[in-house]
This record gives C-alpha cells, structure tokens and sequence, in this order.
C-alpha cells in the first residue's frame, strides 16, 4: 500500500527479540492525504556517532564492549582537511550519551613532562597552537580546538610525555561528532524526508497499541506534493480543588476541521465538594473516583484521537495537574511532592497514538516546562496569545472578549470547593465553556498557531512538532542533510556564547519632517551570506586565496574554488520564497483567496527561517567551527551595506532622517507630493537593488516625527494609510490603556499638523485623570512574573507582590503570565496595588495622581517641542507658542528642525536637549 502522508510527530521503541537481538523501531505519526491517522513503522534504524581519531585504546574500548554493533574507518572533511574517523553503532538510542558520558574528550590543554626540546618546537611551529608554555620542567600546550588536540597527541605521540593523571585524560578519551542529534532526526536526515512523503510498506492489523486510523509497516519512501490535511483538534479544561489539590471535573470538546463535526466530553466526580476531615473509607472512595476520572479522560482521548491538543495555560496548570494527581493515585512517587516533581513520565496517562505515557521536560535555564504525547502535537493556546498578539493582558475572559466578544462564566475559581458544593452543573458548564473558548482562539484567524507550524515545517523539512521546537532545529534539519552528503563532520553544539556588534543604527535628526520616504532592505542579511560565500565549509586563514574578507577580519573563499554549504541552502530559500510569493500572486489573480492566503504564509515561514540562518551561528547551539566569524562578518557586512546608501544619499543633498539595521528615511526638498516621493523612491530602489540584495520602497509618509534613536512616528499615506510608531510606549505591553489611547491620538493630532490641539488634548487628558474622570479599567497595568526566587528582591516590585497576593486570595500564579493591577499608591515604597480579577468587581481607590503624572511624563516626549514639557502638562500652561513650524528655514545647531511646506512661521523654538 502508497499513501501520501503529512509528518506530525515521531519518536522509537526498542524491542527484544527472541534470540535477544535489540531492535530499535521508528515510529512516524502522521495524517494522510484524505485524512487519515496514520503510525508508519521503520524497524532496523542503527543509532550512531563518529569519534576523531581514536586512539587504539578507545577503538579497543568499543570493540570490546556488548552494546556497540559495528566500528567502521570513514574519512569525512574538519575545517577544509580530510580526517579520519570511526563509526560506532550501537544497540538503542540512549546508549549513544551513555558512551559520551564515558569516553567523550573534554580537555584541549596538554601537559607533558619532560619533552625534548625538539619536540617542543616541533609543537610551537604548529599553526593552530595557541601557546605553549614552559613551567617547572613541565611543558602546556594549548589549543581551542579539542580534535587539535587529539591529533597533536597522535601525530607527536604525546600519551608516552605526560604523567599518569594527564595520561587518563586522553588515553581512552576522543572527540565525538554527531552525538547529541535527536535519534528520529538522524533518521529523517538520513533518509532525507520532508514535512510531506509518498511511504509505501505493507498495511497491518491495527492493534489496541496504537489508535491511528492506519498501521503501516514501511518499506520504501519518496518525495510526494505538499499537502495541508484536515485536523482534529482537542481542548480540555480542569477544575480542580484549591485546598486539596483533588479533581472535580474534565471537560473536552473536539472539532474535526474534515466535516466541521463537534463532540464534547464531561467527565466529573460523584462527589461533592472534600471537608478536611474525612474518613479513611472515604478517602478511599474519593481517591477510587479520581482514578476513575483520569482512566475515563485517558480512554476519550484515544478514542477521539485528536491530531492537537489545546487548552489555556494547560502547560502551567491542566497538564502539571494531570501528571500529580496521576503520580499520587496510581503510586508513583509516592505522593511526596519532591519526588513528583522528579518524574518525568507518567505510564497512566498514555493518551497519545502509542502505549507510552506522558512526559515532561523542564528547561534548566527558565524553568519552563513543556508536555509530550507520542503522536499529537501539545499547543497551548495562552502560549500561542502571548506569542501573535502580545495583549496587555492575557487571561482567558480578557483574550476571548477581545477577539470575538465572548467570556467565561460567572464562576469564581479562587472558591471552587464552594462553588463545586453550591453548583455543580453550572461549573462543569463553566469548565466546558473554557475548553470551547480556547478551542476557538487557538483557531481564531489572528492566531492561526497550529497553521503557522504546519506552514514552517514546510522549509524545515520537519515533522510539525519538530518546528514548535525553535529556529536552531529548523536551520539544522537542512544543513546536516547538506554536510552529510558531502561527508563533512557534524560537530556537537559548541556551547559557546560571545559578544559581537549588531545592526547599524543612524544618527536620528530631531523634528517634524513632511514627505519622508522609507526604504528597507529585504533579506539583508541572507543576501550577505551569499554575496560573500559566508561559510564554515568557505572560511580560510591564507590571505592569498581569499576573495571575500569582512570588515572583522574574516576570510573567505571564491564560490568557485569552493561555494559554501550556507549560501547554498539560503540561495534554496530565497528561491523557494520567490516562487511562493509568484504562487500568491496568481492565486490572488484567479480569486483563490484561500490558497493566497497559504502561499503567503508559506513565503513568510521560509523568510523567517533564512533570516534565521544568521542568528544561528551567533548562539551557543551552533555546533559548526568557526562560528566565531561568521555572525559577525554578517551584521559587519550588512552594516557597511547600509552606510553606503545614507552616504550616497546625503551626497545628493538628500537628508536621512533615521536608520536602523536595514532601513533608512530620508526626505528631499524637491519631492513635495506622492507621485514625485514615489518615483524617487523606486529610482533609489533600482540603484542599490542587485542579485539577492533587494532595497525596496516600503512606504511614504506625508509627516514624520523624530525623537532620538529608535524612537519615531510618521504617518504612512502609501501603500496604505496607517501610523507609523516605533519606541514609544503604546508599543508596550505594560503601558495602561489610558496612556496608549492619548499617546495614539496626539501622534494622529500632530501627524495630521494639529500640534496646538494635540498640546491642549494632552493637558485635557491629564487634569481629567487628575480628578479621577477617567474608567477604571483604562488604568490597568499588566506586568509579566515570572518565579519569586528569580528576582533579587522580589519584595520591593509591585507587579509580584499583586501575584503573591493573588496565590493568598486562593488563585493559580503562573510564571510568566501578566498580572494586571491598579496602583494604589504610587509614592509608597514599595508601591501599593491591588489585584484586577475577571469577574470581580474592583473596589479600591485609584491614586490618580500616580497616573496623571505618568501619563504627563510620557506625552511630554512629545509634546516638549511644541512648548509644552511634562510640568506645564499638569499645571496646565504652555511656556512657549506652539507655532512651531516653518518653511526652509534652516535649523541653527541647537535648535530643533522641523521642515515642510504649508506651515506657519516659527516664532520661538525647541532646543534640541527636548529631544533626548
């Protein structure tokens, strides 16, 4: 049997055979082409990893050992030279760290004793030695390259000059390669699928094993089309007891994208609310009636077998729930909260499309944890919000009003034991409408999650779960099939982190300037990448034979003596984008909005994954040498790029206004109206616009105010009319709806040449929060916490203290989530506020002092060049005339400049310092 099969999620069991032979399966999940789940099995995929060098005691060493399969000589290509290496193969996937963590080299510094003098020049006229350094008869050598060092001590046989200790140190250790790479990707790669592929094998009996529609044993694999299945999408809710941690009810509710079909699932307690003291039979009962509850939502699941599951906050809370309350009835970790949280999988809970139960990964860094269940991607719909919309704001009531004027029910959750004994249909209604809720906004149109990650796994050549994984994923999955095909090594993740300089920021000129033109650079730094054949395969230190060196100092080859793997793979993406976007173009020709609208997410995935290349090599999960030059030879490369367009254009008596990374405003006084802006605009276009470097016309502003350095507004009338606002505080997620809204409308007043009545809005606006004439949920504040204990004094920060006070109230916290407050007392120290509940009614005095001299600190950025700074807002007189503009007037060198045509003459204006 053939079916064509979109990849969502893979993952590998190893099974003993009869005669004791271990035999690792991968196992692919995914939907075909006329929907249907799909388990693909690969049986007799061997996990392996090269080792540089290794010495005949390490080769010994694996021979030796009963886990190891095979050793075989290669020759693959390290920094330009063909090496040697060995392939070890062994029996499962988690011995490949096992044998790192035995035999991996983590040394790069030598220490002989005793060497001859001979042997140490030998060692100083190396090229890639960094030192070598004489102490107490001992002789270091050092390098930074840990296979320099192993090969140093083969080539000069340095294990017979160094003591016992040094000696342990490299005898039976060795460089690995290709260790730390996911095992189901190092099948992917090998066998170079894609998002897409035509699989072909025998078709099975379908067993309780798994609950896909198919079972599919495979025998060959091939490129097929791509295709977008339909999903079945899941999403669940808990309510749970706060005092007792027990659970009352699981609501689900699923939607079959296929036939637009809906089922909904209420599972809940016989129970009413638990008192603290109960008996020990009724404990017994309550606890046989949760495990009920758990078992029940397991087997829905399955039977529903849904492709996504979703839910709000479901990573903080639903999940974690779920797996503690799991951990504790069915006796793993024996109830102690400690070893709960040490757990990382759950068997109980095998509600994915195999027999293996529920994980959890916790990132040591942030703390974050994330769930898996084989077979179906885990998306969490507050995640997916925080991410597209970025909301003041982020509770469910809050983002389901927004986007479609719905709510949750009138339920108070910080009671639910109450509300559970009082009520019980209307919660397990409440519970439900939760699941419906965050169903509809993970597929809301302005969200569109589960989309963008099919859309990106297109470019990455990834199963969809892979991709929500990060960019450096997707940016590996194409080189490492690149490397492998030319047989250059596959380093491990360097680990390395350093600091280089970023993109280019111009010099703003302060003022308010009309008919300003707007170019942008598309694909500025993967057009460097090409134009300079930026690559680790590319780099070389011989001066003589390179043809591109960066402004850092870096050296790289002609494309034709060797055309680096990394332009390459973004000339591939460029491409693929060119031609996506020409798909969207003839879709929007023949009326096809809805395959418009892919190939436009499909064109802006790939943008974001070349874009992605160069930011890559700048963390420390690149894993190929000689990262160190290559980020930065880009930003340095691309810095210069911009700055020979601003010289040009200043060179012409055109003024640039601002620049940042790869845009630039300018104006001419000879360009007074859209058709001459515009003409202009594409002249300079088509100047600076060769092969994959593309300056493009972005916009045309009739005004355009400069404050500083990243911080500007204008007022676009082309392409479309829009504002235009960077560095201000509407942009910000933790600015008070009251101070966006006025800021916005003063922009708009000033933009549109109104700069008096945006000084007397503004004033307005403060004497009116002054008195307290303003709504209180225009003076909410909403600030992300994340854990206590990651701050040094989380005491004295207003925005954790409302979150600690929220936990004593009875309500979850959550690290990360914005919690929103009214300040109370804003000259206190530490501040005072009180929490804003959904729900609730907000029964605190505002101190609307606090607000109005915040909101006159903000505005005063922009209304200080028209006369009116932040203490004549809140005293509410201006100490200069507001006729603030004038013709061709030049600007002497401390005064503000504001240019145009159809303005009135200056009378008194703003010094510069009002700018800063």
């Amino acid at each position: 049997m053939t079916f064509d099969v979109r990849l969502l999620d893979s993952t590998y069991s190893v099974n003993q055979k009869d005669d004791g032979v271990s035999e690792v399966i991968v196992k692919l999940f995914g939907k075909t082409r006329e929907n249907k789940s799909i388990t693909i099995l690969c049986p007799d995929f061997k996990p392996y990893f090269h080792v540089f060098e290794p010495s005949p005691a390490l080769l010994k060493a694996f021979k030796d050992s009963p886990d190891v399969l095979s050793v075989e000589d290669v020759t693959l290509e390290y920094k330009g030279s063909q090496e040697k290496f060995a392939k070890v193969s062994v029996r499962a996937p988690w011995m490949v760290p096992k044998f790192r963590g035995q035999y991996e080299l983590k040394h790069k510094t030598i220490t002989l004793v005793d060497p001859p003098e001979e042997l140490v020049e030998k060692l100083r006229a190396e090229p890639d030695v960094l030192e070598v350094s004489v102490l107490n008869g001992g002789v270091k050598v050092s390098t930074e390259d840990r296979v320099y060092s192993q090969k140093l001590i083969n080539r000069y046989g340095l294990i017979a000059y160094m003591d016992e200790e040094d000696a342990e140190k490299f005898h039976t250790k060795g460089v690995f390669f290709a260790a730390d790479i996911v095992f189901t990707n190092r099948f992917i790669y090998d066998h170079d699928l894609e998002t897409c592929v035509r699989v072909s094998g025998d078709l099975m009996e379908r067993s309780n094993e798994y609950t896909t529609d198919l079972l599919l044993k495979a025998s060959r694999f091939e490129k097929c089309d791509i295709f977008t299945p339909k999903l079945k999408i899941l999403s669940f809710d808990i309510e749970s007891s706060i005092k007792y941690n027990n659970i009352y009810c699981i609501c689900l509710t699923v939607i079959n994208e296929e036939d637009g079909s809906r089922q909904d699932r209420r599972i809940f307690s016989e129970f009413g609310a638990r008192e603290l003291k109960i008996s020990a039979e009724e404990q017994k009962a309550r606890d046989e009636d949760e495990r009920r509850i758990l078992k029940e939502f397991v087997r829905e699941v399955r039977a529903l077998d849904p492709d996504v599951i979703t839910g709000y906050n479901i990573n903080n809370f639903d999940l974690a729930v779920l797996f503690e309350r799991a951990n504790k009835l069915f006796g793993k970790g024996g109830g102690k909260p400690d070893e709960e949280k040490k757990r990382q999988s759950n068997d109980e809970l095998g509600f994915g499309r195999d027999t293996l139960g529920m994980s959890r990964r916790e990132n040591r860094t942030t703390g974050f944890v994330t769930w898996d269940v084989k077979g179906r991607l885990i998306l969490d719909g507050w995640l997916s919000v925080k991410k597209e919309l970025r909301p003041k704001r982020e509770g469910l009531g809050y983002v389901s009003t927004m986007l479609f004027n719905d709510t949750k029910d009138n339920i108070d959750s910080s009671h639910m034991d109450d509300e559970w004994q009082a009520r019980k249909d209307e919660v397990i209604h409440y519970c439900l409408k939760d699941a419906d809720l965050a169903l509809r906004i993970l597929t809301h149109p302005r969200i569109q999650a589960i989309s963008k990650l099919m859309d990106v796994a297109i470019p990455a050549k990834l199963p969809v779960k892979e991709v929500s994984g990060g960019q450096n994923r997707m940016i590996e999955s194409l080189l490492i099939r690149m490397v492998d095909r030319e047989k250059v090594a596959v380093p491990m993740s360097s680990g390395e982190v350093y600091d280089y300089e970023g993109g280019f920021v111009y010099d703003t000129k302060p003022g308010l300037w009309e008919w300003v033109i707007g170019l942008d650079f598309s694909s500025m730094y993967p057009s460097q990448v090409i134009k300079h054949n930026i690559c680790f395969t590319s780099f070389t230190k011989n001066k003589a034979e390179a043809a591109h060196t960066s402004p850092v100092g870096a050296m790289f080859l002609p494309t034709e003596k060797r055309h680096g793997i990394v332009p390459r793979m973004v000339e591939g993406l460029l491409t693929s984008r060119k031609q996506a976007k020409a798909a969207m173009k003839k879709a929007k020709e023949e009326g096809n909005l809805e395959q418009a609208d892919y190939y436009n997410r499909l064109q802006n995935a790939i943008k974001i994954m070349a874009n992605a290349t160069y930011g890559y090599f700048g963390t420390k999960f690149c894993r190929w040498p000689y990262n160190r030059y290559i980020a930065p030879s880009i930003t340095a490369w691309a810095r210069d790029e911009i700055k020979t367009v601003v010289t040009t254009l200043e060179s012409r008596g055109y003024t640039v206004i601002a620049g940042d990374t790869d845009s630039v405003f300018f104006t001419s006084k000879e360009h007074r109206d859209l058709e001459k802006c515009k003409l202009l605009g594409f002249t300079v276009q088509q100047e600076f616009s060769a092969g994959n470097m593309h300056l493009e016309l972005e916009k045309v502003m009739i005004r355009f105010f400069a404050h500083a350095k990243k911080r500007y507004f204008g007022k676009i009338i082309w392409p479309e009319e829009s504002l235009l606002v960077r560095g201000y505080e509407p942009r910000r997620t933790d600015s008070f709806d009251l101070q966006s809204e006025t800021m916005t409308k003063v922009f708009q007043l000033v933009l549109d040449g109104k700069p008096e009545e945006a000084v007397n809005y503004a004033k307005d606006t403060v004497h009116d929060t002054i008195k307290g004439k303003v709504d209180l949920p225009r003076l909410v504040i909403s600030k992300s916490v994340n854990e206590f204990d990651s701050y040094d004094n989380p005491g004295s920060l207003v925005h954790v203290n409302v979150a600690k006070k929220l936990q004593e109230m009875g309500y979850d916290f959550t690290p990360g989530m914005k919690t929103p407050f009214i300040i109370t007392n804003g000259s206190a120290q530490p501040q005072k506020a009180e929490p804003v509940i959904e729900g609730v009614q907000f029964t605190a005095r505002p101190d609307y002092k606090y607000y109005a001299e915040r909101l006159a600190m903000a505005l005063a950025r922009i209304t200080e060049p028209f006369g009116c700074d932040e203490r004549a807002l809140i005293q509410g007189n201006s100490q200069r005339s507001l006729e603030f503009f004038c013709d061709d007037k030049p600007a002497p060198k401390a005064e503000a400049p504001v240019h145009g045509a159809n303005v009135k003459k200056v009378k008194q204006t703003a010094t510069l310092d009002m700018f800063m």
